[in-house]
């Protein structure tokens, strides 16, 4: 098998898994995707949150160091 047959069936294969994923995911019943909506916002606002937090944390350790605080 040459170079050009390999990667023509490869291409296949690929495209048929994208297919097959495509058709699945499509399958899924409204309830599963809202509540997977409804996880991936719950999960943007907690990470948001954290870093929100670990900035403020920074901000205040630095300011201290600053205003002489602690050291």
């Amino acid at each position: 098998m040459n170079k050009k047959a390999f990667f023509k069936r490869l291409a296949v294969v690929q495209a048929a898994a994208l297919a097959s994923a495509g058709a699945a995911h499509a399958a899924l019943p409204t309830a599963a995707s809202t509540a997977i909506t409804d996880a991936t916002t719950d999960m943007q606002t907690a990470a948001v949150s954290i870093l929100t937090g670990m900035v403020v944390f920074w901000g205040v350790k630095t300011l201290g160091r600053k205003m002489g605080w602690w050291a």
